[in-house]
This record gives C-alpha cells, structure tokens and sequence, in this order.
C-alpha cells in the first residue's frame, strides 16, 4: 500500500491528492470486508400444506380433508425457484385447452364444477392454485402481474401436452380475471379465448374509502396488515346484507370487505358457503376449504395481503386496451345482484376500454358467487360463444 501512494507521489500528485486516495482505498477495503461479513437475507418461500400437513396424514385421512389433494384427476407438483405449485390437469388431449383461474381467497376447487363441466363438453382443463393458496407455497415476493404471469407459464409448460405456441384459453374469476386479463394483454398471441367471470381489474376507485388506501399505501407494515386481515378472515362470515348495502350505496369499504366476495353469501341462493364443490364429497364446501387454508396454509394470509396491494384489482384500464389485439371476442360475464363487482359499471368499463366490437356480455342470475353456484349455466354461456 505505502509503494502505491509513494508512485502516486512521485507521480506529481499534491499532498491532498495522496490523502484522497489514501480515503478512497481504506474505504473501499472497509466495504468489502463488511461485505463478507453481512449477508443479504434470503428470500424466503412459506411451505404449503403439501409438505407441512400431508407427509403426517394418511391416504385415507387426505380423502377427508375438506380440501383433498386428489379432489381432481392430473395431479402435479410444480418446483420452481419461486416455490413449489399445485396443478391438475385432465381431458381428452386433443381438447380445447383451457387454464382455470380463481378468486383471491379459495384454493382452486372453486372452479371445480366449470372445469369437470368443460371436459364434458371435450376441453382439456388445468386448475392452478395460485401463490399461498391451497397446496402452493408462498413466495416473498410482490404478488403482483409479474408473479402470477410467471405461475401461469410454469404451470403450463411442465404440461406433457403442448399448450404452447397453437396457444389456449383463458377463464379467470374475482382476481383470477383480473389476472387473466393482464396475461392475455402480455401475451396476446398465446390466448386463443379469454373468459373473464365477475373479474377484477376495473373496479372503480370510490368504492375505496380512506382504510382501503391506508392498507393498500404501504405505511402500514405488512405483520401488522396480515394480523388484521387474519382477525378479519377468521372472524366469523361476512354480513351479506351489509356487503349488499356498502357496495349498492356506493359506500366506502376496505379491499378485504369488497375482494374476499367467495365468503359472501348472496340473499337470492341457499347458504352458498355451504355449496358442495364435489359431488362425491359433500364435506368439501367453500367454507370448509377456507377455514382449512387459513389453519394449514401458513403462506395465505401474506400472499392474500400481497394481492391486495399489488395485484390487478383496480386502475388496468390501459392494460385492458391491449385485449383489443386478442382474435377472439372477450366473453365478460357478470352477477346480476353481484354487490363486488357491479354489472353496470363492468359493462361501461370494458365497453370503454375494450371497445364494444370486442366484447361479448352476459349477465346470470346470482352474485359474485355465481361461477360455483351454477357452473353449468357459464358453461353454457361459454359454449355458445366458443361453439363447443
């Protein structure tokens, strides 16, 4: 060290020259020492159930879980370095390839009953349960278009059928649409239909009062935020007849109020939470699958978080412009009574960004609920428009 400062002298530099160098040098020594010395922290991945919950549970006491892991046919585990993904995927292989995605808060047997409807009718579906749902780990990571467009294409390239590059359809519900919207403005070459169900992504900013913007701003910390939305979850079922009124009156709500809308109970059905999401196990029910994830699924309630201030639930209407570039005409169907996702205001909106010439609408009897309810009427809807 002194023979490089003796150069440097030497060299003509002033004594100030010398003692900068000199700084420079210890300085830059110090940080890399420091630099051994502390480690970043890792990102760290919350383990499903998968491997928290059925390694200790026999095959026969799985098939009564109020999620089963062999609830569908095509069961796979997908590892990736963002954590380990649950898929299903059945039906004819020359079928219709059609990916499946859910709302924010039930795992991906909600979409069940459209999905066992579609193969009926000859399509070859695949179930997804997103990032901190059902047996997928959770990431630490902003759950966000990024996150779940690259979920979306693990899971179809660890397919042994081809899903890509003739491309396939999308149905995604509650976020799932808004998901699917995002991933088919992206990648518009790759989706062949796009079917969103009572979708996010468009709702409008005053059914967002000042709780909402201070969940969703980031000044409250994420321990605290989770602690609160877990209260919230567990606290009981929601007051459908309040949600109803909130969102018909244009009250202010928080974001878990108005996106958790699986646990709701709609006033023109029977008690939707306790729908039967199998015919062959009448024990799995909405209720019972949420109640299950939240006691076993230790990622949920963060990546449940994450989703609210990250994902497409409000403000895409920009990305929804791309949609305009898709074949196919969008099919957008809506609750007639949904308090979540108001028809009218779904309607102008997509109108207006989609453009009308690109869109197909439909409303069904019913609310936000209305994809679990009754899967075979948005079947139906959907085979009219794809012709199946």
């Amino acid at each position: 060290m002194e023979r490089i400062f003796h150069r440097v002298v030497c060299q003509g530099f002033s004594r100030d020259s010398y003692l900068i160098v000199a700084s420079s040098v210890a300085t830059t020594l110090a940080v890399v020492a420091l630099a051994k010395t502390i480690q970043p922290t890792p990102k760290k991945i919350i383990a499903s159930p998968r491997t928290t919950v059925l390694p200790r549970v026999s095959q026969e006491e799985q098939g009564e879980l109020p999620y089963p892991p062999d609830i569908f046919p095509g069961a796979r585990d997908v590892n990736s370095p963002y954590g380990s993904i649950r898929v299903y995927e059945w039906g004819p292989l020359t079928g219709r390839r059609v990916l499946l995605l859910h709302g924010i808060s039930t795992p991906c047997i909600s979409l069940g009953g459209i999905a066992n409807t579609l193969v009926s009718k000859g399509c070859r579906v695949m179930l997804v349960d997103l990032w901190g749902r059902g047996y997928s780990d959770s990431p630490d990571l902003p759950h966000d278009s990024r996150l779940y467009t690259t979920e979306i294409l693990l899971a179809i390239t660890s397919s042994s059928v081809a899903w890509t590059p003739e491309g396939f359809s999308v149905v995604g519900y509650s976020l799932g649409g808004g998901i699917a919207a995002d991933f088919a403005a992206h990648f518009p070459a790759l989706v062949k239909g796009l079917v969103l169900l009572a979708p996010a992504g468009l709702m409008r900013p005053e059914h967002f009062g000042w709780s909402s913007k201070l969940l969703s701003s980031g000044l409250v910390p994420d321990p605290v935020l989770e602690w609160i939305i877990r209260r919230r979850l567990t606290g009981g079922p929601p007051n459908t007849t309040t949600a109803q009124k909130l969102m018909k009156s244009k009250s202010k709500a928080t974001p878990e109020a108005v996106i958790a809308a699986e646990e709701i109970k709609d006033a023109d059905t029977s008690n939707f939470n306790s729908v039967p999401l199998s015919k062959n196990r009448p024990n799995v029910t909405v209720a019972s699958a949420v109640k299950w994830q939240i006691a076993n699924n230790e990622g949920f309630i963060r990546s449940f978080v994450s989703s609210i201030k990250f994902a497409s639930i409000s403000g895409k209407a920009e990305v929804w412009k791309s949609l305009r570039q898709l074949e196919e005409k969008v099919l957008i169907i809506a609750g007639k009574t949904d308090p979540i996702i108001v028809p009218e205001e779904l309607h102008d909106d997509a109108i207006e960004a989609i453009g009308a010439e690109n869109v197909e609408w439909r409303v069904i009897h019913g609310g936000h609920e209305f994809p679990i309810t009754v899967p075979e009427l948005v079947v139906n809807e959907i085979s009219e428009v794809w012709g199946l």
